[in-house]
């Protein structure tokens, strides 16, 4: 497969495979050579690649390895110059960001100043203002904007704190009011450490503000005096571990306290949140004693009281809920539908076919749940687009462009999308669309579907729906007994067919996989144990992935909207979201308790309907594709 890429890459280059081949290869050793600090002993690399679009990386490279052994003040101002005359190259943004500790470090103060941009982040940020400090300046305001934060500051700013604390600025009122905003930022720890440096009377708040937000039940014995955003701060920690004591001493505790109307609103807010997320009919009563008129921009509880009574199956109360939303909301396609089904349930069908009938003509989740209710094909709504010549002009002309198809053919993914990054920046809505065909063209899924969107074009299904290691996928679906276009949909919504890709929490690869999970699977499938890096060989991803699906839809007796919930959030999560009664799939879709988890099964399905097309299936409508919700034991969960 990566052969066929490079091979597609060259065509479009338009350049010879040999000579292009060749200056890869030199392009490799060179820069080698350049982050080695050897290129200036083969120059008879750099004569080869003159007028390589890649180039400049090689000056990049040993200005960095200079920097790391021999920082001076020509250095400096070479490096100044490189990164002036290529604001747009990422290599050299990333050795500016690494050349500013340098300066630093050699008390440059005015160079760092003049080359520290607003989003290099709080380090970049204390090492300014502390040259502010240096030049003589007086950046009171910066610095303690930096100190007024709940959580612990990066090592650079202690030099911007001992001068607020040497000219009287940082005294007992100012520690205090930093402890504060740690005790509600949760971090305890540095609540500690800046109430040992208060006086006792002072100290003695900070204990107060540790007491009720480390031990929670604390706040039924709690004094008038008590902070009120702290008080709000432990209601919320005590209703995670018990809601029903938090719902008895909401009341009592807003009066002894005598919070405001806005602590108020937020605790009852949380308890509402959290019954409805545990699916308890209290929910209902207690978004009921909400002050609505405090709700118009709170999308998300207004979300949930209708999810509320959607799970309770009080449709009047939808519909009431649905006709008060905000405008901006009223008219998004999961409120449509729940509308027009709540009208259904109601016995006033022809209302509701009146709702179903413009959203079943739409390519969503929802759409399709309204052309089942209509008993009507589903509305893909296909419009392939179009070449624009004028348009495809603009992204070629950007040197970027060249750049990334380079180091895609180079395998260096991760420079190819700083360097996409650049080309898309700023384009044009219909500039944009041709870059994503462009990126289409070259087998850059990724960035084709992301770009496409950020061009609001959304018809392109070619371009949104590829169907890349189709080989695989078909084998391994078929091995385990799957839908091929349901492992497509489940590796679209996954990594958007990435192969390398690697999530914070370490999954890996096309399919997500977490390397322990991966070996589970293999040890169950009698495969091969992977190692992580295996993971992103797409043939053994996909294998493994699909065994993964196949378990979870064996664990939920084929229940493909609880297998696809379990893929995303773990079996375990699901087992305490399930109801004691058997429930109707989209209203237990419509309540999943995580909001990625619920995003990410609706996205599946719907993902799963286009690409049965692509894959000239016949199309599963969802009201036979997915099955009622059987009860468990469960019913019991966190909020997220």
């Amino acid at each position: 497969m990566r052969l066929f890429l490079t091979a597609g890459l060259l065509l479009f280059a338009g350049t010879s495979l040999a000579a292009t081949t060749a200056q890869r290869d030199a392009f490799r050793d060179a820069l080698a050579a350049a982050q080695q600090g050897r290129l200036d002993s083969q120059p008879g690399l750099r004569t080869q690649l003159q007028g390589y679009p890649l180039y400049d990386y090689l000056t990049a490279a040993e200005l960095r390895y200079r920097l790391d052994t021999n920082a001076a003040p020509a250095l400096d101002s070479r490096i100044q110059t490189f990164v002036n005359n290529h604001p747009d190259l990422p290599p050299a943004e990333s050795l500016r960001r690494n050349w500013l500790p340098s300066l630093a470090r050699r008390n440059r103060w005015s160079l760092l100043l003049e080359n520290t941009r607003d989003s290099d982040g709080s380090t970049a940020t204390c090492r300014a203002v502390n040259a502010r400090i240096k030049l003589g300046q007086a950046p009171t305001d910066a610095a303690l904007e930096l100190w007024r934060v709940g959580r612990s500051q990066p090592d650079a700013c202690d030099p911007v704190f001992a001068w607020l604390e040497q000219r009287g600025l940082r005294g007992p009122e100012e520690i205090l009011r930093r402890a504060r905003l740690a005790v509600l930022e949760g971090q305890f720890g540095l609540t500690r450490y800046l109430g040992r440096k208060l006086p006792d009377n002072l100290a003695a708040r900070t204990d107060q503000w540790l007491g009720v937000a480390e031990i929670p039940s604390n706040l039924a014995y709690s004094q008038p005096g008590l902070d009120g955003d702290i008080t709000v701060f432990a209601f919320k920690r005590l209703a995670l571990r018990d809601l029903d004591k938090a719902a008895d001493l909401l009341s009592p505790l807003a009066e002894r306290l005598d919070l405001d109307a806005t602590q108020r609103h937020e605790m009852k807010r949380y308890v509402a949140l959290l019954y409805a997320q545990e699916h308890k009919p209290q929910a209902l009563v207690w978004f009921a004693r909400m002050d609505h008129s405090r709700m118009t921009d709170d999308d998300h509880a207004l979300g949930w009281e209708i999810r509320a009574a959607i799970y309770q199956q009080r449709w009047p109360l939808v519909v009431d809920a649905i006709t008060d939303l905000p405008p901006a909301l009223v008219d998004e396609e999961e409120w449509r539908y729940w509308h027009a089904r709540a009208l259904e349930e109601m016995g006033r069908t022809q209302q509701a076919r009146t709702i179903y009938a413009p959203l079943a003509g739409e390519r969503s989740y929802h759409g399709y749940l309204a052309a089942d209710a209509l008993d009507q094909d589903y509305s893909l709504n296909e419009r392939p687009l179009t070449v624009q010549a004028a348009a495809r002009a603009r992204v070629e002309a950007r040197p970027a462009l060249e750049r990334a198809r380079e180091l895609r053919a180079l395998s260096m993914d991760h420079q190819a999308g700083l360097e996409w990054n650049a080309v898309i920046d700023d384009l044009d809505q219909a500039a944009l669309a041709q870059a994503a065909r462009i990126a289409h063209e070259w087998g850059w899924h990724s960035r084709a579907i992301i770009t496409l969107a950020k061009s609001d074009y959304w018809d392109d299904l070619d371009i949104r729906y590829p169907t890349p290691y189709d080989a695989a996928v078909r084998q391994f679906a078929d091995d385990n007994g799957l839908d091929p276009a349901y492992v497509f949909a489940i590796m679209r919504t996954e990594s958007l067919f990435q192969p390398e890709i690697r999530s914070s929490a370490g999954a890996v690869g096309l399919m997500q996989l977490l390397p322990g999970t991966a070996r589970l699977v293999a040890r169950r499938m009698d495969a091969a144990r992977p190692s992580s890096s295996a993971l992103t060989i797409p043939e053994i991803n996909i294998q493994l992935g699909s065994g993964y699906l196949a378990q979870m839809l064996e664990r939920w007796d084929g229940n493909i909207a609880m297998a696809s919930a379990s893929y995303n959030a773990g079996p375990g999560r699901i087992e305490r979201w399930l109801p004691r009664q058997t429930m109707d799939p989209t209203i237990w879709i419509a309540n999943i308790p995580y909001t990625e988890t619920r995003n990410y099964v609706q996205r599946a399905m719907s993902h799963m309907t286009v690409f049965q097309s692509r894959l000239h299936e016949q199309i599963v409508p969802l009201n036979e594709r997915i099955d009622a919700v059987q009860p468990g034991y469960g019913d019991e969960t966190a909020s997220r």
